[in-house]
């Protein structure tokens, strides 16, 4: 999606994020140098477009940033955040798994630096985008 167009395609300021976890890890995404972003993880996921249901946009944009295809579970929590352009945005997590685990990751160039698998654990005590996520997850993440 060209830069420039950016925002146009968007329903609002809605971001969706799939918690995947596996085996007591969980998997993120960091975001490449020059990104506003650059060094902070994340989980895989984007924003809505216009006149998409939330799920089919989930699993889009999960598939657009690690290059696999995940299965959702459920919602596991919502909450709100000031993006780092100081957005006001509303965000969704859903609890995910992936859908062929032997699939190799592939990172969405220009938008993904790495994908990395971490402990869960360590997940409250690593750079993620937002201190909300590791707010919203308290109860959910060990």
């Amino acid at each position: 999606m060209a830069h420039d167009d950016h925002n146009q395609h968007f329903s609002g300021p809605v971001a969706q994020k799939a918690l995947i976890r596996k085996n007591g890890k969980v998997l993120l995404v960091r975001y490449p140098v020059g990104d506003l972003a650059a060094g902070k993880l994340d989980m895989p996921g984007g924003r809505l477009h216009q006149g998409e249901k939330p799920i089919d946009g989930v699993l889009r944009e999960v598939k657009e940033e690690i290059g696999v295809e995940v299965k959702i579970t459920k919602i596991l929590v919502t909450g709100t955040f000031n993006s780092l352009s100081n957005t006001p945005t509303y965000f969704v997590v859903y609890e995910a798994s992936l859908a062929n685990p032997q699939q190799e990751f592939v990172a969405e160039e220009g938008e993904i630096g790495e994908i990395e698998w971490f402990d869960e654990k360590d997940f409250f005590t690593l750079p993620i985008i937002y201190d909300e996520y590791k707010e919203a997850l308290k109860s959910i993440l060990v």
